[in-house]
């Protein structure tokens, strides 16, 4: 029988760029692994670097993006790894279909107001 150290999960966090999810995310896998959890990272510019990197910022490739993350996701998570995603990710259809398809999806919401996003901004996006 399995004990909750072996329970894998997706914690996806969500929001604008600039918003913060990264410094979050990675600040609660230091934490996660600290107790012993078997814990990937998947972050949005390092997951564009290789596994998406044919793709651009239209609603389809968007949607692509998500589906292969998803797929990377539900592999690990299914198999006893926690997952802690870190993507805009701006359509709610796409991260339902995401949550339906791995194992103990958390959806976690950065909120962070578009002017101080902005005052952020390293990357010339805003």
């Amino acid at each position: 029988m399995k004990n909750n150290k072996e329970k894998g999960f997706v914690l996806w966090f969500t929001g604008l760029p600039c918003s913060g999810k990264t410094t979050v995310a990675d600040r609660v896998a230091v934490k996660l692994k600290e107790e012993g959890l078997k814990i990937e990272r998947l972050d949005g510019d390092i997951v564009r670097e290789s596994l998406t990197s044919d793709l651009g910022f239209s609603k389809e490739d968007r949607d692509e993006n998500i589906t292969r993350i998803m797929f990377v996701s539900k592999l690990l998570s299914r198999n006893g790894v926690g997952v802690i995603t870190t993507f805009v990710s701006p359509y709610q259809k796409t991260r339902s279909k995401v949550r339906k398809e791995t194992t103990n999806f958390i959806e976690v919401f950065v909120d962070c107001p578009p002017a101080e996003c902005e005052k952020r901004d390293v990357k010339g996006m805003y």
